[in-house]
């Protein structure tokens, strides 16, 4: 085997993994139909452990797994599961990004659905984002019925922000995105739990003072203090791995202002990716209105996911001047429109993983 079958058969099997809704791992140690494929694959890799390799999969072997396997058979199961659910990953975050098709699952379905994605003011179909008014939660979970069956919200969608959304503007004009390639004849298990938003009610631009020509940035950053700094930033920085949040203020008219807000991780991920969370916003109100009378035109909660070298192109960017290098690959989330500017920081609340740094960035605002 070489290098390059090996990496295209993780990607088969990665597919597979899917498919039959088994976990890498389990796939790795009863791989039943698919026994000579893996066999083949740990082989293989078995072969090209290096030293590296036994430094950091060594500490995995006290888990059990793989325990009728001798020590460098198992240490190379190990790498091919962390292999196959890296790929797993890449796939299923494309999968989540493809713009919607009529032969997704869904549609092919529920082909009146294809008529409720959103169309933008030149009449064109964005292909990313659906009417909350074509379907329906159930019990305000992630589960929407469509249809005769069910389907799911995109996972990188809480849909705490939709219920929120739908309580406190239930006429507002709202879109979000749903997973067209999930389709369920019966309803599928609920994964949300119940939890509260709190609204942000910080004293942002009393006198809304951003004039033309003005501009706003600012930039926080987790420095991975130890964790006698503090358990929040500790998490933060090292299990959600979240490294940098910027935010980019800009009014270009009079009556015109714009907001652009990403959240960056770590740029080194061994998976290949990086995925920003990015929020996007406007307002035609002019300078000196009232900041409870500000209305935004819209916003958007979008992911921007960065692969290969564009991780580490973006991450050495800022958006200081409002212009970074394209994602790979990207999609919405949800839009809505017509809402009140001080919902940003309930929205940036739910949607951005960081509330040290999101809380850095409030403490700036109302100082």
């Amino acid at each position: 085997m070489e290098v390059d079958h090996y990496f295209e058969t993780v990607g088969i099997m990665a597919d597979r993994s899917r498919l039959l809704n088994i976990a890498p791992h389990e796939l790795v140690e009863k791989p039943g139909d698919h026994t000579s494929i893996v066999q083949a694959l740990v082989s293989f890799r078995e072969s090209m452990l290096t030293s590296e390799d036994e430094d950091w999969l060594t500490g995995y072997l006290s888990i059990g797994l793989f325990s009728d396997r001798g020590y460098r058979e198992r240490l190379a199961s190990f790498a091919l599961a962390f292999e196959i659910d890296r790929e797993l990953k890449r796939r299923e975050i494309r999968r989540l990004c493809r713009p919607y098709t009529k032969d997704q699952r869904l549609f092919d379905r529920v082909p009146p659905l294809f008529d409720s994605i959103r169309e933008r003011a030149s009449g064109q179909s964005d292909r990313e984002l659906i009417d909350l008014e074509a379907v329906v939660s159930v019990g305000g979970s992630e589960v929407y019925r469509a249809g005769s069956g069910f389907t799911t919200l995109c996972p990188y969608l809480s849909p705490k922000i939709v219920n929120w959304v739908i309580r406190e503007w239930p006429g507002a004009s709202t879109f979000i995105r749903l997973d067209a390639d999930q389709y369920f004849e019966e309803r599928p298990p609920q994964a949300l739990m119940e939890s509260a938003i709190v609204p942000a009610s910080p004293r942002w631009l009393k006198d809304f003072s951003l004039r033309k020509g003005m501009k706003d940035f600012g930039s926080y950053q987790l420095l991975g203090r130890p964790l006698s700094d503090g358990h929040a930033e500790f998490w933060d920085y090292h299990v959600k791995m979240v490294r940098r949040l910027e935010v980019h203020v800009e009014r270009r008219k009079d009556d015109y202002l714009s907001v652009m807000i990403e959240e960056l991780p770590r740029p080194d991920d061994p998976d290949g990716l990086m995925i920003g969370r990015c929020i996007h916003l406007d307002t035609r109100d002019p300078a000196g209105t009232s900041i409870g009378d500000v209305k935004m035109q819209h916003l958007d909660l979008a992911i921007n996911v960065y692969e290969g070298d564009d991780r580490r192109k973006r991450y050495d960017e800022s958006l200081q001047q409002g212009k970074v290098i394209d994602a790979t690959f990207r999609t919405h989330l949800l839009r809505i429109e017509d809402v009140p500017f001080t919902s940003l920081f309930t929205f940036a609340g739910t949607f951005l993983q960081s509330k040290v740094l999101l809380s850095e960035w409030v403490s700036d605002l109302i100082a």
